[in-house]
This record gives structure tokens, C-alpha cells and sequence, in this order.
């Protein structure tokens, strides 16, 4: 991956960009056989009039997440959107369950509802391969480096701190972030003090008035299945039996394929406020680590208050938990979902055991036991 500052791509390098994007045979022969051939018609036919990362947003990318949502989701809801402004630039920062699709729906119904799309932060463990790299950049992603010595990884995050500050309070976009390094793959949303720290690097102010300048709005994104709920397991037991394993690059692509195609069910995304008179509970704290620790108390309070539960949710915590849930969902509701389970053992074999079962179940629970422990309804 070249070595550059955060930034949008370049309009001037989009045509370059495009040229070699299609020139991979590895790229031609996926969209052969996983796009309908009316789409990619569409785009071969399209991509040597784009110019700038805006049109190959509306012509490429939104018309193959339709496809993907159209043989994929059941349904996508959101909520929230009548409390923000489109001629208004914020930061979104979601939970994080999917490599790529969390950003990408989010994006799609902002653009659906009017709104301009929202630069995404990407880390650069998904950059290691070139045709990867290419598609993010071109769909409006900056990177977060993950991997160089301490000095390094710190002078980018200050350009980083900067480079968000500076497209949302200069009124460039939005940007997305999500609430911590890597999905949550056990379904417990919590959001990372270190990232806030970084976002928080550029600060000139007191952090509560910085963190108001940045509009922060909290993004709670619910699946009703996770398309890569066994693959996720199967990564658990495998760092259960070996500590030192790590998912090569070749285990992302196999997430971000499967996230891709695999049945998501019902969708929900809900934008909140813009975080304001909640940050008056930093101001108590008494150091700027204490005001991050609060700050992410309150974007998890706004995440899990608002991630939409569906059966298979309560289903789960009343298998782990026990009954207290179990009027949210009917004798019906309760028979699909337990058949459901039942299918995802079955993919994940006798040889996950007690111990897998557990934690896939688990994806689906902590979204409840996060929900009431903040007195939810």
C-alpha cells in the first residue's frame, strides 16, 4: 500500500484508478459470476465515463449494494434521519458487526434520504491486496493505519485527528468511523477509548467543546442474521485452541465475501442526535482519560439503547439467560429462531461443541443484556 496522509481520493488519479481496477481478471471474473449480467452490463459500460469518487459511488457502488440487498435482506429500516440536517456535515460513529456493508448501507440510505455519503475509515489490514485497496479508495474511504512503530502509528493519528476534525467543522462531509478497531464479533458493542483518544488528538479546546464541534452522532446498525455468525465462531475456537492465531488476508476476503451474499434478514439502522447536552456528563470527569472513558459511556448508552432487537436477539439470551424476556416474542417467533440456531450448529459441526454454541448464541444475547442494563424497554 503507497504511503500517503489521510485524504480523499484524488478526482485527478480517478480514471488511472479505474483503468487498472479492470484490468484484474480476478475482478472480471467476480462480477461475471457474482453480479446479475444486467448490472454488469451497467457498469462496463459506465466506468470509462467516471471522474471523480461521487459518480463511482451513484454508478457503481449503489446499484451493486441494491443487488446485494435485493438478494440478501429482507428489509432495511432506519430511524433518526428527521433529526439531522442534509446540508449539515457530522460524525457517525456506528457499532461494528460487518467489514464492509455496515458503511455501505449506512451510506446508501443517507444517499436514499438526500443526504451526501460519508467518507469511511478503513483500516489498512483490508488495503494488502491492490484490487481491495482500489475499490475503497475509489468509494471514499481514508485509512487508519494499524500496523508501523510507535512514532509512526502516533504522527499518523494526529493527521488522522486532523483530517476528521477538519472535513466535518470546514463543512467538507460527514465521516464514518466505527466505535472500535475491528468488528464485534461476540455481539458486545463497546466503544474503544483509544479511538477516541486519537479522534481527540487535533483538540485546541476543552474535549467536550471539541467533541460538539464534531456533531457526533451515534449509529446503531442491527442484523437480524449475521451472514458471518459461524465463520466468527469458527475464528473464536480456533484462538481458544491456538493464542497466537491470526486471520490472514485471505480469511478477510472469505468475511467480506460471505458478508456480501450470505442472508442478512431484517436491517435496522437508527441515526441519533448529535451528541450535546450528554457531553455536560464529561465536564464532571476530572482528566481528559476520565472525559474519553465518559464519552464512550455515553455513545454506548446512545448504541444500545437504540439497536433494534429482533426474536432471534431475545431468543438467545432466554436459551443463555433464562425467561425474563421471553413475552417479547411468540410460541412462532420462538420455533423459526430456534430452528435457525439449529441450522448454524449444524454448519459449525460436532467438533465446536458446547463452548461454540455458547458463543454464537452470545452474538445474538449481548445486544439484549446491553440494552437493560442501561433500564432499556
Amino acid at each position: 500500500m503507497t504511503d500517503q496522509k489521510p485524504e480523499i481520493f484524488p478526482a485527478e488519479q480517478v480514471p488511472a484508478a479505474l483503468k487498472e481496477l479492470f484490468a484484474y481478471p480476478a475482478l472480471v471474473e467476480g462480477m461475471r459470476t457474482f453480479l446479475p449480467a444486467e448490472l454488469n452490463e451497467h457498469i462496463w459500460s459506465v466506468k470509462d465515463k467516471i471522474s471523480n469518487v461521487h459518480e463511482f459511488q451513484a454508478n457503481i457502488v449503489y446499484p451493486v449494494l441494491k443487488a446485494i440487498e435485493a438478494v440478501s435482506v429482507r428489509q432495511i429500516t432506519t430511524s433518526g434521519l428527521e433529526a439531522l440536517n442534509p446540508a449539515e456535515r457530522y460524525l457517525f460513529i456506528s457499532n461494528h458487526r460487518d467489514i464492509v456493508l455496515d458503511s455501505a448501507f449506512m451510506n446508501t440510505e443517507l444517499f436514499d434520504h438526500g443526504f451526501e455519503t460519508a467518507p469511511m475509515a478503513v483500516g489498512d489490514n483490508l488495503m494488502r491486496h491492490r484490487i481491495s485497496e482500489l475499490i475503497f479508495l475509489l468509494n471514499k474511504s481514508f485509512v487508519v493505519k494499524r500496523t508501523g512503530t510507535p512514532i509512526e502509528l502516533y504522527r499518523y493519528s494526529v493527521e488522522l485527528s486532523s483530517f476528521i476534525h477538519d472535513q466535518i467543522v470546514e463543512g467538507r462531509s460527514s465521516v464514518w468511523i466505527a466505535q472500535r478497531e475491528g468488528r464485534a464479533k461476540d455481539g458486545n458493542d463497546r466503544t474503544q477509548v483509544g479511538l477516541l483518544k486519537m479522534l481527540s488528538l487535533s483538540a485546541k479546546t476543552d474535549l467536550p467543546s471539541y467533541f460538539r464541534a464534531l456533531k457526533v452522532v451515534p449509529v446503531s446498525i442491527s442484523y437480524e442474521i449475521d451472514p458471518c455468525g459461524v465463520l466468527k465462531t469458527q475464528e473464536f475456537l480456533r484462538k481458544q485452541a491456538d493464542p497466537e492465531y491470526k486471520k490472514s488476508y485471505q480469511e478477510d476476503a472469505a468475511y467480506m465475501l460471505q458478508g456480501l451474499k450470505g442472508k442478512k434478514g431484517h436491517i435496522h439502522i437508527h441515526y441519533g442526535a448529535p451528541l450535546d447536552t450528554e457531553l455536560t456528563a464529561m465536564e464532571a470527569a476530572p482528566n481528559a482519560k476520565k472525559q474519553l472513558e465518559a464519552l464512550a459511556g455515553i455513545l454506548d448508552e446512545a448504541i444500545h439503547r437504540h439497536y433494534f432487537l429482533h426474536p432471534n436477539n431475545y431468543v438467545a439470551y432466554s436459551l443463555l439467560h433464562g425467561p425474563e424476556h421471553d413475552h417479547r416474542f411468540t410460541e412462532e417467533e420462538r420455533a423459526a429462531a430456534l430452528a435457525f440456531f439449529e441450522r448454524q450448529f449444524q454448519f459449525l459441526g460436532e467438533a465446536a461443541g458446547e463452548a461454540g454454541k455458547q458463543y454464537l448464541l452470545g452474538m445474538y444475547a449481548w445486544p439484549v443484556v446491553n440494552r437493560f442494563a442501561q433500564g432499556g424497554n
